[in-house]
Order: structure tokens, then sequence, then C-alpha cells
């Protein structure tokens, strides 16, 4: 009896070793990043945004601060700084960073001298410079007028990707060497995206994926569903997979309107589309606790009831650092897709942001069209197109991704979890509650035509419903105040002449 107790308690122990092992990993697994500004008209702005979508593409979790924040570095493991100012980083700021054991990469700006000893680094200033940027495995983007940047003249380590100058010649994009790396520009929606991710992967040891898929957003009861299934039938007989980001319904979903919706959903899920859902539309950044979920879930069995997949979730980027939004919109979802910022109404901002397992980087179909040479992406990307207004748009998209290798998004695990349901997708087939779906084309009873506008059905109602009560209080108050002024006013009008 002894013995066991022994063998037991020492199992205990080991156990625990293990657990805390596990514990202390997560804690100090993510990327911390600093920046200076958010850089508003300048040829940078955008590229934080730009930058936080790159590392949830990549899987890390985030955790940002500006230069004014005072943060412990203890436990952080990975640091971006990204410098858009030409300002040196603050003295404070350099000694943390120097006393830090963890892998640093410098963005921009002037690297502080202990990053750029440990680099050999040395940068020449150039200004109102025209460069093209490339990436190691050939992808390059358009020239570019630049205002001001640094190019890379000596360094230890290994380079990455190439800026290439008409004055200047050629120079490396970025370099690393050990724990560090510096790239001396970074903008959003050019080349230097996906020559950023190379430098990146290096310093982090990340594995490199890269899926191209494409997306189409904004699609919801309200589109042309004549649209819809043309562009359905266009893929499909192209032999492009595609994914189709859909706004949800979470009331009234027995009315035929949503019942025809489930339906052309179903066709494009047929038709080898696959179903994301896009999160509701807000309008009004307040929350009470458990009513997103509650949106969020319904709108999930809405779609599992009507025997439609929705695989993950699309929204835009801010959601991810809302301390709302990212937990109970995002929860269910092991798989999403985050969308450049639009209109940012937070409930409450936070600091850190969570990863999808699969989150490839949206790229806007224009800004996809302007890059060239060896078509190889670091990273999944989501060539984004909004809904087709027309047979000339859909054309246009399907005569740009024919060449290319569009990958099919279910073929990947996804896999969504609310209370009521599991929706699931594996080696193409896709399950809910366990049972395997049967694509079905069949139209049966859908009316081909843009719905009657009715209630907007994919928005957070109670974020505005209290605001709309509120207004019309305030105005039948105003008319009713306005109409006894007018009482009172006539009265002493017809007092005044009857004397």
């Amino acid at each position: 009896m002894p013995k066991k107790i022994i063998i037991a308690f020492l199992l205990g122990l080991v156990i625990f070793f293990i657990n805390e092992q596990d514990i202390t990993a997560k804690a100090d697994d993510g990327v911390t990043v600093f920046y200076d500004s958010l850089a508003k008209n300048t040829d940078n702005e955008g590229n934080i945004d730009s930058l936080l979508r790159i590392l949830n593409s990549m899987g890390e979790r985030v955790m940002m601060y500006s230069w004014n924040e005072n943060p412990d570095l203890s436990e952080t493991s990975k640091i971006i700084v990204l410098q858009n100012k030409q300002n040196d980083l603050p003295y404070k700021w350099v000694q943390k960073l120097k006393d830090s054991k963890a892998k640093i990469a410098y963005i921009g700006g002037n690297p502080p001298a202990f990053l750029a000893d440990k680099l050999q680094l040395k940068t020449e200033a150039v200004t109102n410079a025209a460069l093209t940027i490339q990436t190691n495995d050939g992808l390059k983007g358009k020239p570019q007028l630049v205002a001001n940047t640094n190019l890379i003249t000596s360094y230890k380590g290994t380079s990455f990707g190439e800026i290439n100058t008409t004055e200047n010649g050629k120079s490396p994009y970025g370099v690393q060497s050990e724990n560090y790396a510096y790239a001396p520009i970074f903008q959003a929606n050019n080349t230097s995206e996906f020559a950023l991710v190379d430098v990146l992967r290096a310093l982090f040891g990340t594995k490199k994926e890269a899926n191209q898929y494409a997306l189409i957003t904004d699609v919801n009861p309200f589109v042309d569903f004549n649209m819809l299934k043309k562009t359905a039938d266009t893929f499909y007989e192209k032999g492009i997979p595609f994914v189709v980001s859909a706004g949800p319904v979470f009331y009234n979903s027995d009315f035929t309107a949503a019942k025809n919706y489930a339906e052309i959903l179903r066709y494009v899920q047929a038709k080898n589309g696959t179903i994301l859902m896009n999160v509701p539309a807000v309008t009004y950044g307040a929350s009470p606790a458990g009513e997103l979920e509650n949106i969020i879930q319904k709108s999930v069995h809405f779609f599992a009831d009507n025997d439609v997949a929705a695989l993950g979730v699309t929204a835009e980027l801010y959601w991810n650092f809302d301390k709302v939004y990212g937990t109970e919109g995002f929860a269910p979802f092991n798989s999403g897709i985050l969308l450049p910022n639009e209109k940012i109404i937070h409930t409450t901002k936070k600091n850190n942001g969570n990863a999808f397992e699969k989150s490839p980087f949206s790229v806007t179909s224009d800004f996809y069209g302007t890059m060239s040479g060896q078509m190889n992406f670091p990273l999944d990307i989501a060539i984004t197109y909004p809904f087709f207004n027309s047979e000339k748009e859909l054309k246009a998209a399907v005569n740009q991704l024919a060449d290319e290798n569009i990958s099919d998004f279910r073929l990947q695990t996804n896999e969504v979890k609310t209370v009521q349901d599991t929706i699931e997708s594996n080696a193409g087939s896709l399950y809910i509650n366990d049972q395997a779906i049967t694509l079905d084309s069949d139209l049966k009873y859908l009316k081909t035509k843009k719905m009657e506008t009715q209630k907007q059905a994919g928005s957070l109602e109670g974020f505005f419903s209290y605001q709309n009560t509120f207004f019309t209080i305030v105005i039948v108050l105003s008319l009713g105040i306005i109409g006894i002024l007018f009482i009172f006013g006539y009265r002493l009008y017809m007092k005044k002449y009857m004397k």
C-alpha cells in the first residue's frame, strides 16, 4: 500500500511539473508590438493594422503598446518595434530592449546602437526615392515613390528580399542574425507586407503556409440572389473554389425571406463555395454581457438548422482588440479572416488580441493585380472581392483567378462549436452535429429577386434599439412642446385683437 501511495505521489509530481511547464510556455508566447505613431497622412498610414493582421495570419497572439506606455517585458519572448517617425527610440525603451532576452525585430526609422552592433548594420538614408520591393521567392510589386527610408549597405547574418532603387541600385529588404532582425520600410498594400513576413518567420521560427483563397464579401439577405447564383455558377464552371462571407440571421428566422437566404447559401455551398459567417453589423458601441454571445450562437444555429455549414468567421480587425467582440464574438470559431477596418466602433478597446488557428491574410483584388513575378506568398492569403454588382465585375474576377492556384477552404480542418451545434470540415466533407451534409443545388422555392427591405437581419439589435427609442421619445416630446407653444401663442394672438 505505501508503495502505491509513493508511485501515485511521484506521478502527481510529474504531472504537476508538466502542467507548470505548459503554463509557462503559454504565458510567454505571442508577440509584443510597440509603435510610435499611427502615421496618419503619411506613406506609412495603415501599416500598424496591416502588421496586426499579418501576425494573426501567422498564428501569433499580439500584445500592443505605444511608446508612451511602460509594460513589463520580463515574460516577453518576441518583440516587434515599428517606428514610423524619424525620432530616435526613447532611452527607456533602448534599455528595455537591450536587457531583454526576447527575439527582436526592428522596423523602419533608426535602429538603436546596440541592435545595429548586433547586426553589424550600416544604412544609407534616401529621400523621395522610387523603389521596387521583391520577396525572397520572386514576388515583385509595382514601383512606388517613398518620401524617406533607409537602405541597408552592410550587415551580418542572412538577408531577405530586395529593394531596387533607380539611383542607389539594389539592397536587401531586411536582415536577420540570431535574436535580431531589421527592415527599413514597411507599408500597407505593397510587397513590403510579404517581404517582412519572410524576415519574421526566420526570426521567430514559424512554419510557412502558402495557400491562396478567393473571398467574396458583403453577401447578406438583401443582395441580388440572381447575381449570387450567377457568381456561384461561374466560379463552379471555371473550376475555381471560393469562399463567401455571409451576413448572419438571428431573428425572424422562420420568415420566407430568411428561408430563401438559407437556400441560396445552400446552393452556393453545393457549387464548391465555402460559407464563413460575417459578424453582425455594429452601429452602437455598447452591449450587455452575453448579448453578442447569444446573437452569434443564434446565427450559427440558423445556418446549421438549414444545412449551411459556416466554417469560420469574418470581421474587421478591431473586433480582435475589443473586450466584448473578441471574446463573445469569436469564441465558437477556430478559423477566421480579419478584414481591414472601415468604421471602428469599440465597446472597450484592449491591448491584446487572440489568434485563429487558420486565418488567411486578406488582400484586395486591386492590390493583388499590381503584383508580378513569381506569385509565391509566404503566408495564406485571401484575394478579396466585394459582392459583384454586374457580370462585368464577375468576369474580371474570374479572369484574374483563372490561372492561379486557388485552394479549397473546406479541405482544411475547420471547427465551430456552440452550445447547440458543432460544424466541421474534414478533407472536403462538411458535417453538422456529426452528420454529413448532402450538397444540394436544387432550388426548391427560392424567389430569385432582391428581398423586400425588412428589418436589418445582420445588425446588433440591442446595440442601437435603446438609442432609437431615446431619439423617438425626444422627437415626440419636442413635437408636443412645439404644439403647446403654438396653441399658447395663438391664444395670446387672438386675445390681443379681441380687446
